[in-house]
């Protein structure tokens, strides 16, 4: 069975430039501080506060709780820019904010749900829309999914392997995968830290596809 690199992609944004813009001044370029495992995209030096119509105005707190710390609800800004913005939560963070989880593929925007509030230096940007639980997924190059013979859209199953017999990692296995295949794209697979959380992943690990 072809195994897969499982990475960790814990809660962040995506800005539309209008909505960067709003946050950050007029004609804002964001800041690359490091590159991510996709080619082309990095994490910005740029933060935003995230709040809700209800935790606006709370006194700050040290937790990352969305209703008890508005000096702390802070997640990193993801490059380069989209048409739409998007902020990437686990279900336990739509939890915390009184959000309705939707888990949904990157990038649908139409489906997704709204009620957070972006808060940067220059402004603030109510979102209607934008804010998804990311479904775990396999980024993959068109070679590398000709090579095994998996196409755009395919569900798969993905085996977390324990080949170094850690004690903390959980052999479970994560259904409904997604293939997502693009000629920029590098094999990888992302969980959200719930669900990396479930498996025992502290930093990366392997897994097997299931097909």
């Amino acid at each position: 069975m072809p195994t897969v690199p499982i990475e960790i992609s814990a809660r962040h944004c995506h800005l539309s430039q209008t909505d960067l813009d709003i946050l950050f001044g007029k004609g804002y370029a964001l800041t690359p501080t490091k590159p991510l495992s996709q080619r082309a995209q990095y994490a910005a030096r740029e933060v935003v506060e995230v709040q809700t119509p209800s935790s606006w105005g709370l006194p700050p707190h040290t937790d990352f709780t969305f209703g008890k710390a508005p000096d702390h609800n802070q997640i990193r800004i993801l490059g380069p820019v989209r048409e739409h913005t998007q902020v990437e939560l686990s279900w336990s963070d739509c939890v915390s904010a009184g959000i309705e989880p939707r888990v949904l593929v990157s990038g649908d925007w139409k489906r997704s749900a709204g009620g957070l509030i972006l808060i940067g230096p220059n402004g603030e940007v109510k979102l209607e829309r934008g804010v998804i639980v990311p479904q775990r997924h396999i980024h993959s190059h068109t070679d590398k999914a000709r090579e095994l013979g998996l196409k755009h859209g395919q569900i798969v199953s993905v085996k977390v392997l324990d080949e170094d017999q850690k004690s903390s990692l959980c052999p479970i296995t994560f259904h409904n995968v997604i293939i997502r295949i693009h000629p920029t794209f590098d094999w990888q697979m992302h969980l959200h830290t719930d669900e990396g959380n479930a498996a025992g992943i502290t930093g990366m690990a392997k897994g097997e596809i299931m097909i």
